[in-house]
C-alpha cells in the first residue's frame, strides 16, 4: 500500500516543490483578478475564481512538466465542465 508520503515524494518528482506551485498558481489568479477588476470595475464572482483555480493549478504543474499528458486532459476536462455549466445557467435563463 502507498502512504501519502509516498504518493507526495512522486507528485514532487513529477511536479516539483509544493509551495512554489500554489505560489504560481496564487501570482495567475491575482493577475486574472486583477484584469477583470480593471476591465469591469469590480471584482470577478467567486466562482469563476474557483473555475480558473482548477486550470492554474494545471498550468503551475505544467511549468514544471509541459510533457505530462494528464495535465493537458485536465485542464480540457476542466474547460469542458464549466463549458457544460455556463450551457446549463443560459439554458436556466430561457
Amino acid at each position: 500500500m502507498t502512504t501519502t508520503d509516498q504518493v507526495l515524494e512522486q507528485r514532487g518528482t513529477v511536479y516539483g516543490d509544493f509551495y512554489d506551485g500554489v505560489s504560481l498558481e496564487a501570482v495567475i489568479l491575482e493577475n486574472i483578478k486583477g484584469r477583470y477588476r480593471n476591465a469591469h470595475g469590480k471584482e470577478i464572482d467567486p466562482i469563476y475564481v474557483i473555475y480558473l483555480s482548477k486550470i492554474a493549478m494545471k498550468l503551475s504543474r505544467l511549468a514544471v512538466s509541459p510533457t505530462h499528458i494528464d495535465s493537458w486532459t485536465d485542464i480540457a476536462g476542466y474547460a469542458r465542465l464549466v463549458e457544460l455549466q455556463l450551457i446549463k445557467e443560459q439554458n436556466a435563463k430561457g
